[in-house]
């Protein structure tokens, strides 16, 4: 060590002979690790720093802007009304590009999962949204339909590039819905007017309305697969609400849909081993006795 910078909250950053910053190891509030076992999700404020936000926001917006170097979900349109086809997201570019994986395996996000989780878990996904203004929100969904983690679940590490709140489309979270089982989602008229999905999870009928994450710059949230979220609208007119997603499945799972392969431990060494989800499932319905298994779904590959 050569030297140190000052950090968020009083930390401190390390920098190494070869100039490298080495962030320091966080370390949890009780009430961090309390929300989230009490609620499925828990936001860790100034996990990183401004600059880092900077680097991220700049690098990603970049890459985006010049077509997305084959990570966008669809062909950027740069001329196109809705500002989703101008700014699609960026779907797994931990595979080629060295920043992502960077994120995927950053030392702060390993320690606060396998804190969280009581074991390391694996990680399978990176995903780059810029939802920019006027940019329609997401719909209610549970990842764990798509990752399709088995036995277990999985869990997303969402670190905000931009203050987030009600007026640019912040994240939304169902109370109590952690320990649900996948539940069939269903279609709702003029629900593409405020988001870009026609179809979304239902609330549990007892659950409360969905409670908006206000974020800074900075702050990572981590929520578990089978809570009910989504997000707001974009409705400024100048904010941009980028934010840096890497999904993960806990340390007891065995199997991970097709498209989550390579599967990587948090040193970024490859797994081998394990095998592909069923291309689909079970998935459930509210009854007034609670949660029947009574319909089915296909993988997200399956039905693109």
């Amino acid at each position: 060590m050569l030297c140190t910078i000052p950090g968020p909250s009083g930390t401190e950053f390390y920098i190494d002979a070869d100039g490298s910053v080495n962030p320091p190891t966080p370390t949890l509030d009780p009430e961090v690790i309390a929300s989230f076992n009490r609620d499925g999700y828990t936001i860790v404020r100034n996990l990183f720093t401004q600059p880092e936000c900077d680097h991220y926001s700049t690098y990603f917006t970049q890459m985006i802007e010049r077509g997305g170097d084959g990570y966008a979900e669809e062909p950027v349109d740069t001329t196109h009304p809705d500002p989703l086809k101008r700014y699609p997201r960026l779907l797994q570019p931990h595979r080629r590009d060295a920043v992502a994986f960077s994120y995927m395996t950053d030392p702060r996000l390993r320690t606060t999962l396998t804190t969280l989780l009581d074991a390391e878990p694996y990680a399978v996904q990176t995903m780059v949204y810029f939802k920019p203004p006027n940019a329609r929100g997401q719909a209610l969904h549970q990842d764990n339909m798509y990752l399709l983690a088995h036995p277990g679940t999985c869990i997303a590490a969402w670190l905000a590039l931009d203050d987030c709140d009600e007026h640019n489309g912040c994240m939304v979270f169902c109370p109590n819905t952690a320990s649900l089982p996948i539940i069939c989602q269903t279609p709702t008229p003029g629900l593409d007017l405020e988001h870009w999905q026609s179809i979304e999870t239902p609330r549990p009928p007892s659950s409360s309305t969905p409670k908006p994450a206000i974020m800074k710059r900075g702050d990572v949230v981590f929520f578990l697969g089978n809570v009910i979220h989504g997000s707001f609208k974009n409705r400024s007119e100048n904010r941009f609400r980028r934010s840096v997603i890497a999904h993960y499945i806990v340390a007891e799972a065995k199997s991970v849909a097709k498209y989550y392969f390579p599967v990587y431990r948090m040193d970024g060494a490859q797994v081998e081993g394990f095998q592909e989800s069923a291309p689909g499932g079970p998935c459930g319905v509210y009854e007034d006795s609670g949660v029947a298994m009574k319909g089915t779904f296909k993988a997200w590959e399956e039905v693109h």
